[in-house]
């Protein structure tokens, strides 16, 4: 389950010095005293120079992540803004997909946690017994990215799909230091430290807490993706709790018991 981005800039250095040792080790063990040991020397010399000049492009960190984590603040804001000025008040489900052209989609009830039995092609859903909003979770290209470029698998079976949540938290997007996510009974618990996109975490907190389980970002909603999409199951974002002291925050994950029929209305209209 592990992809690997690769540094251009820092793999042509790594080329260079490897064979500026080359060269140098060639001229030093045969040391002829001859144009051609003077050739391999200087073109050593070269070759570490120009990789250790590669390698000074090679930032671990290119982008500022604090202020990368301010971009989606406004969307999220407004987003949950408009929801509340809709008299919706729940907390998101996110939903499987109900074949295979659909992708993942998330449900905002207005109150409660109660879930549709179908879920027709419209944004607001007036069913009596469950009305609220239907979205794109904000990961989901993100998710649908690494399947399409990055070969993505995602488990099927819980050990495994939390092992790979981790890893594809902590290793191959680095989003954070560490990442745990591990059953707790009825619930999963997820528990992030060192998360890079803290900052606009605690300005949403600050704005609208409410909108950290109405409508998550970032990690919450990418791990609530892959939750749905192994699982097969609907997905509840139950709590969240900062923790600024570590830079993190704990989050608690409820899964229906039993799969919820998630198919289109066939009388509905794109």
């Amino acid at each position: 389950m592990k992809i690997r981005l690769q540094n251009d800039y820092a793999l042509s250095g790594i080329v260079l010095l490897a064979a500026a040792l080359v060269l140098l080790a060639v001229a030093s063990l045969t040391n002829r005293g001859d144009l051609s040991s003077a050739t391999l020397f200087l073109s050593g010399v070269a070759c570490f120079l120009s990789g250790v000049f590669m390698l000074s492009f090679s930032r671990s960190d290119p982008l500022d992540t604090e202020v990368a984590s301010l971009l989606p603040v406004a969307g999220m804001l407004n987003q949950c803004r408009i929801c509340a000025d809709l008299g919706v008040r729940g907390d998101a489900w996110f939903l499987p997909p109900a074949g295979e052209e659909s992708g993942i989609r998330e449900f905002i009830p207005v109150q409660g946690l109660e879930i549709p039995e179908v879920f027709p092609d419209f944004s607001f859903l007036t069913d009596p017994k469950s009305p609220g909003i239907l979205l794109t979770p904000s990961a989901y290209p993100l998710l649908d990215y690494l399947e399409r470029k990055g070969a993505l698998q995602v488990p099927s079976a819980e050990p495994e799909l939390l092992h790979g949540i981790r890893e594809i938290c902590e290793d191959v997007l680095e989003l954070a230091e560490k990442v745990e996510i591990e059953r707790d009974g009825e619930t999963l618990v997820m528990r992030v430290r060192g998360y890079r996109l803290f900052p606009g975490c605690l300005l949403i907190a600050a704005q609208s807490p409410k909108c950290c389980t109405m409508h998550p970002c970032g990690i919450c909603s990418l791990a609530a993706c892959l939750l749905a999409r192994g699982l097969s199951l609907p997905w509840h974002l139950e709590h969240v709790r900062l923790e600024e002291s570590r830079r993190g925050f704990i989050v608690v994950f409820r899964g229906l018991s039993v799969p919820a029929p998630t198919g289109e209305d066939p009388g509905s209209s794109g």
